[in-house]
C-alpha cells in the first residue's frame, strides 16, 4: 500500500494530477493534448510567443519527468509509441484520493482539479 507522503508527492504536480484525474474519466488518455492544463489551449498570442514556449516546457516536463514518475510508481502504463497512458496496476491505491478531489471540485481551488 502506498504511503500518504508518497501519494501526496505524486499528486503535487498539476500535470501528474491532471493525467490521473483524466484516467478516472476515460482510458486510455492521449498525451500531451488530452492533459493540457486548463487555460493552456491554443489561443492567439499577443505576448511574442511566450504561450507557445510555456506549452512546450509543460510538454517536455510531462514526457521527461511526470509520466516516468507515474509509470515508476505503477500508477500508469505508458505506451510511448501510441502516445497514450492507461491505468497501471497500482492505480486503485490512489483512486480514492482522486475521487475526493473530483467529488469536491467546487470546494477546492480550480487549479487543483
Amino acid at each position: 500500500m502506498m504511503g500518504a507522503s508518497k501519494m501526496f508527492g505524486l499528486l503535487a504536480s498539476d500535470r501528474r494530477r491532471r493525467v490521473l484525474l483524466l484516467l478516472c474519466e476515460e482510458e486510455p488518455v492521449s498525451v500531451p493534448d488530452a492533459v493540457q492544463m486548463r487555460g493552456d489551449a491554443a489561443r492567439p498570442s499577443a505576448n511574442g510567443g511566450r504561450d507557445h514556449d510555456r506549452s512546450r516546457r509543460q510538454t517536455v516536463r510531462l514526457y521527461h519527468a511526470d509520466l516516468p514518475k507515474l509509470a515508476a510508481a505503477n500508477l500508469i502504463e505508458w505506451n510511448r509509441d501510441a502516445e497514450t497512458v492507461s491505468r497501471g496496476p497500482r492505480f486503485g491505491e490512489i483512486e480514492p484520493m482522486l475521487d475526493v478531489l473530483g467529488d469536491n471540485a467546487a470546494r477546492v481551488p480550480q487549479e487543483v482539479v
